[in-house]
């Protein structure tokens, strides 16, 4: 293992460690069958104590590969983050609308239509403002009086704030 800004990052080795402690162990079930040939040996106890070695040796491989996935994840994660870094650091701003461009002439080639539209001109009301219906009573008194009833300004001055 080495420690990197506070991460412990297993190395590339912890991998082949395993596959030596697995092979090693193996070795010794397989003594370990050969001495149960004994028939003082042969016994139940010592049987357990095979299952045993196996399941330590089944947990042990358990831990040292979740061991070994979270640190490739936290190593994939700052690579990513150098990566992401780098690329917007050498990105220029404008080149979105080399993207949009490019994106229109697909759509083109496909025979869709353009997704690029402007609206000028276009007063934006509410929905209040739609579905009242005093909205029309009032632009009628404003229009016959030149002027709001209450406040005394015009209806053009209204709406310029």
């Amino acid at each position: 293992m080495r420690l990197q800004k506070g991460l412990v990052v297993m190395d590339r080795n912890a991998l082949g460690y395993l596959v030596d402690l697995n092979r090693n162990v193996e070795g010794a079930l397989a003594l370990m069958e050969k001495l149960a040939e004994y028939p003082e040996l042969n016994t139940e106890e010592f049987i357990i104590y095979q299952s045993y070695l196996r399941e330590y040796l089944a947990d042990t491989n358990m831990v040292v590969i979740d061991a070994l996935a979270e640190s490739e994840q936290e190593t994939m994660m700052k690579a990513y983050r150098e990566r992401t870094a780098w690329e917007k650091r050498i990105r220029d701003p404008d080149d979105c609308y080399l993207d949009v461009r490019n994106r229109e002439e697909e759509l083109r080639k496909q025979g869709q239509p353009s997704r690029i539209g402007l609206l000028i001109g276009m007063r934006q009301m509410t929905r209040e403002e739609i579905l009242s219906s005093s909205f029309e009573d009032t632009e009628e008194a404003e229009t016959a009086t030149g002027h709001d009833n209450e406040s005394g300004q015009s209806a053009n001055e209204q709406r310029r704030y």
